[in-house]
């Protein structure tokens, strides 16, 4: 993200030649000055009108200018914002299939709403200040050196002191800016949290205690937030302490200079406005810095959420045979203890697989591998005798839809939820609702919120529409039918077992007049996975869990 720290660089520098045509202007305003002085002095009043008008001339050049400028800076805000969001959403969107932690959602969301606000303010229309007040100094030395060299030593000398100021006091507000974007992100975290949560929090009546929390939360964004701004106005405070004493020795100087060497008044009031022009940028100079310099840190945590390991993988694979577990242990990287011991299971291509247990005894486990968000403890997954863990990520996730008791909606139409904006004929798509009882629904129907305006039912049918639309050679069924009457919940089993696909059934609910269809049922307990082919056993091992 730091090669676009400058933004959108062509309108930066659209920008730039604006700031630099006005300030250029205003210069050659400054030395009409000392003409204009000297002809009235010199009481050449032709002269002297014929330099007012150029001088009034000049200044509705730079009126309209201003305001062409307003337009240029939001354009130049509006364009980088753009581009860097893009460049932050590409990042994003190239992670490995295997690598985007959804833990990490909130960060992405904070960065790219709190943090990019915060860059605007701080970095964006601060680099414009930057470049209208270097223009600003470079135009004032320009003229100063018209009238003695030497005051262009004394201004650069100024300039050098400044800088050293600027790198030296700016350390304590980059670490108060790096605390204050860990509050805020701790901050977003609770609030989504309190959203997801929401009807929890209301039927248990937590609600006092979220209460506390949250202030607990924004008084620390808050408290946060007010030491940024003690650090960066202590700061400002000494250099400015600093650069006015400096300015006012310089401002003297300049005069005794002026003075000394006999200048006429016209000379005298250019300097006097010169040093004036000198002084504005370079008191600005250091604070805009300061903070330039503290915000742009947020670019490397920018990275750092979107950095990671590189996965080399080599092995293709375009169908699907045969997924084993070839004597694995499961359990999670950050945990010692082993959920699920000695898995032994196959699922072949086109078997439909039911795999069943009580609620924590480790279904979910067997998924997730499955879905490689964990890997064996010990032990290999293997698809056709490959490690599934060495397959091209992109290969392998083609293969497979999952269809769970959640499901992702997009606002669309249902043929585009079913499609994913693929080019997939309409009677395919038809074809595919009808396979799975969704005739009802019209294809240009809409849907919105997450399909807020469809049934538990018709969200899980979606979600097998989507995958047969889509050719997914594997449905992996995840709990579905736990949020859906039991009648729904047998009909869309029923469905599912008359695909021509591979399913992976994995559930802790079960129909006994269904069990049957199965080609093979697994029973997990005991921290194992055992195959079973005694529906009554599974059917009275179920019951009992219940």
């Amino acid at each position: 993200m730091r090669k676009v720290k400058l933004g959108h660089k062509p309108w930066l520098l659209i920008n730039v030649l604006h700031m630099a045509t006005f300030v250029s202007l205003n210069g050659y305003n400054i030395y009409l000055i000392r003409e204009l002085t000297n002809y009235g002095l010199e009481k050449q009043l032709d002269k002297m009108l014929e330099t007012a008008f150029v001088m009034l001339g000049i200044l509705v050049i730079m009126l309209l200018l201003d305001t062409l400028g307003t337009f240029l800076k939001s354009a130049y805000i509006e364009k980088s914002l753009t581009l860097m969001k893009t460049r932050y959403i590409h990042g994003l969107m190239n992670q490995d299939i295997t690598q985007l932690q959804k833990e990490k959602c909130n960060e992405y969301r904070s960065n790219l709403t709190n943090d990019f606000d915060r860059y605007e303010d701080k970095y964006l229309k601060n680099l414009l200040n930057i470049v209208h007040m270097s223009l600003q100094f470079v135009m004032a030395v320009i003229i100063v050196s018209t009238v003695s060299f030497y005051l262009v030593y004394v201004v650069i000398g100024l300039l050098v002191i400044f800088i050293f100021l600027t790198s030296k006091t700016n350390k304590p507000v980059q670490k108060s800016e790096a605390k204050k974007s860990a509050s805020l992100q701790k901050y977003t975290d609770y609030v989504q949290e309190t959203l997801n949560g929401f009807d929890i929090i209301k039927q248990h009546q937590l609600m006092d205690k979220r209460h506390q929390q949250f202030v607990e939360h924004a008084t620390k964004v808050q408290k946060d937030n007010y030491l940024v701004d003690i650090k960066s106005t202590q700061v400002d405070s000494f250099n400015n302490f600093v650069q006015t004493l400096v300015l006012f020795s310089l401002v003297v100087g300049g005069v005794l200079v002026a003075k000394s060497s006999e200048l006429g008044l016209g000379s005298l009031i250019m300097v006097v406005s010169s040093f004036g022009n000198v002084m504005w940028p370079l008191q600005r100079f250091t604070p805009v810095i300061t903070q330039m310099k503290g915000i742009v840190k947020v670019l490397d945590e920018f990275d750092k959420n979107l950095t990671r390991p590189v996965i080399n993988r080599s092995i293709q694979a375009n169908q699907f045979g045969t997924l084993s577990f070839n004597d694995c242990h499961l359990g999670y990287e950050d945990e010692e203890r082993h959920i699920l011991n000695h898995v032994h299971l196959d699922v072949k291509g086109n078997e439909k697989v039911l795999i069943v247990g009580r609620s924590g005894a480790g279904k979910s486990t067997i998924l997730k591998t499955i879905r490689q968000s964990i890997k064996p403890k010990e032990g290999l997954v293997t698809l056709d005798h490959h490690d599934i863990f060495e397959i091209v990520p992109i290969d392998y996730y083609s293969l497979f839809t999952t269809v769970d008791q959640i499901g992702f909606i997009f606002n669309g139409s249902v043929k585009d939820n079913l499609t994913l904006y693929q080019p997939i004929e309409d009677y395919r798509i038809k074809d595919s609702m009808k396979s799975v009882g969704l005739s009802s629904l019209e294809l240009d129907e809409h849907l919105r919120n997450n399909g807020s305006n469809v049934s538990g039912g018709q969200r899980a049918r979606l979600m097998l529409a989507r995958a047969l639309c889509l050719e997914s050679e594997v449905i992996l069924c995840d709990e579905i039918f736990s949020s859906l009457e039991h009648s729904i919940a047998m009909d869309i089993e029923r469905d599912i077992l008359n695909l021509e696909k591979t399913i992976i059934n994995v559930s802790h609910i079960i129909f006994k007049e269904h069990l049957h269809l199965y080609d093979k049922i697994y029973i997990v307990e005991n921290h194992t996975v055992r195959l079973s082919t005694n529906l009554d056993e599974v059917w009275e091992r179920m019951v009992l869990s219940s």
